[in-house]
């Protein structure tokens, strides 16, 4: 009985031993099948492929980048002492049954000037059209603000409209300008119910000059590009009127990776409320951000145009946050040479964003392009880029542009006008006889309209001279982010 017992037992042994041979076997095939599925590096997380990086894939997702230099060939000589390198940053079409959730901060100013021409009562309107745009899945603060710091409604979904409409109603202006204390209270209501997919998001309105808190525009910039980058928060602004500060209001914007609003009419604040809405509905990408790689021996890096950035030795990183469906952005790169290159040169670009379309998978695309150096001036005259050519004429106008109304803020009004000359200089050296795009005749007509507005400057009020600069400022902006012109 002992030795039938002990043979059961082996027996038993090698059933459990093969058992557990066949589960790994049909388990490995399963493994293999997923591998021929899904392709070379990719693995399987719920009901999404999420593809590892993989060098040399490009667009793997719903935003591709694109990079060109101005001319691939470099000729060397004194006056050649600079090379453009070109990103086209561009997402896809989408199309969703429900837009993307949103978690906003309304923060508006009920300062005294709000009490003219209406304007608190167009702040009103706009704002209770946001709150009937609201689902039950958003999130939605009020804050105002005017010495002092009120919180109509903490972060939270959604229960009564109509409750959080009467309080909206009921507001009445009051005095100084507070605009930093709004702007964090801001912040921290979107902080406190933060949520990954969702449009994290501080809407700013004023129609003053900040003149209680905080009111440097260093420190308020440092302020909201750490919420920016630490928090992942965004922050639109939306100025009013000719009082405010419009330099104020487009660097937060800037560093904030939000939208820059100047708003001339009061009546036009409620259209303007709702293309910020009509703009952020589909998400395609978060987190989404550029660094560019570039060859320090031979280069350093001038002047990036179009979007703010962080540099350190030879690694340049462009950080969009938010990308929403069918959005554009263009960043043009300056380089001067520090010596003559002794061999061709690489540049490269890498993006990466979380891709909201299909299950928050990252990705990582790489893109390259290679500077041949020649001593043959005539094929490197042949060989420029003519659409990059364009930005070039674009991006360089702009900034003169920018100088000359900043000439013009100090009251310098001679040096501004030369420099107005200088802006379509620059558009013809860098095009030749080449036609101009449509965005480098935008930049013109702006130049033009800036000239003219300019003629007697020196007798225009205080009010028109300060309208004058933030329409002409505004549309500047609007030029060098690629966004389409107003209709008034």
């Amino acid at each position: 009985m002992k030795k039938s017992t002990d043979f059961s037992g082996r027996n038993f042994l090698r059933n459990y031993f093969l058992v557990v041979l066949s589960v790994v076997f049909v388990f490995s095939l399963l493994i293999l099948s997923i591998g021929k599925a899904t392709g070379n590096g990719e693995k399987l997380l719920g009901k999404h492929i999420i593809k590892k990086p993989v060098e040399g894939i490009q667009n793997a997702g719903p935003i591709q980048l694109n990079m060109r230099l101005n001319n691939n060939r470099y000729y060397y000589d004194e006056k050649n002492n600079q090379v453009y390198l070109y990103l086209d940053l561009k997402a896809d079409e989408i199309e969703v049954a429900d837009r993307t959730p949103m978690n906003l901060s309304i923060v508006v100013d009920r300062s005294g000037s709000m009490s003219s021409n209406n304007k608190l009562g167009y702040v009103k309107e706009a704002v209770n059209y946001i709150l009937d745009e609201l689902n039950y899945d958003d999130y939605v603060s009020v804050v105002t603000y005017d010495d002092y710091v009120d919180v109509l409604q903490n972060s939270s979904q959604m229960e009564s409209k109509y409750s959080l409409k009467e309080k909206v109603n009921s507001l009445t202006s009051g005095g100084y300008t507070n605009l930093s204390g709004g702007m964090l209270e801001g912040f921290d209501q979107v902080k406190e119910t933060y949520r990954t997919g969702y449009v994290n998001r501080v809407l700013l309105l004023s129609d003053g000059i900040a003149n209680r808190g905080i009111t440097e525009i260093y420190k308020l910039k440092d302020i909201v590009k750490e919420k920016n980058y630490r928090d992942g928060i965004v922050v639109s602004t939306f100025g009013v009127g000719s009082d405010f500060n419009e330099d104020l209001m487009s660097t937060v914007a800037d560093y904030g990776r939000g939208n820059y609003y100047f708003i001339n009419d009061p009546d036009r604040i409620p259209r303007i409320f709702a293309e910020e809405l009509r703009g952020i509905r589909a998400l395609a990408g978060q987190n989404t951000k550029v660094k560019v790689r570039f060859p320090s021996e031979y280069f350093e890096l001038n002047k990036v145009f179009g979007y703010p950035y962080e540099a350190s030795g030879d690694e340049i990183e462009i950080d969009f946050k938010d990308v929403f469906a069918s959005e554009s952005k263009s960043v043009l790169l300056k380089f001067d040479v520090k010596r003559k290159p002794s061999r061709n040169m690489t540049f490269s670009a890498e993006l990466e964003y979380d891709d909201v379309t299909n299950g928050y998978r990252k990705i990582t695309d790489y893109i390259s392009q290679t500077l041949d150096r020649t001593d043959n001036y005539s094929l490197y005259k042949d060989n420029f880029d003519a659409e990059v050519q364009q930005q070039v004429a674009m991006f360089e106008a702009n900034e003169v542009m920018e100088e000359a109304m900043r000439l013009t803020d100090e009251g310098r009004y001679d040096d501004a006008r030369g420099l107005i000359q200088t802006g379509r200089d620059q558009i013809k050296e860098k095009l030749g006889d080449a036609a101009p795009s449509p965005e480098v005749n935008r930049q013109l007509e702006n130049i033009d309209r800036y000239e003219q507005d300019m003629t007697g400057v020196e007798t225009k009020s205080e009010e028109e001279r300060s309208t004058m600069q933030k329409s002409a400022k505004y549309e500047n902006y609007n030029i060098r982010k690629g966004k389409e012109e107003e209709d008034e």
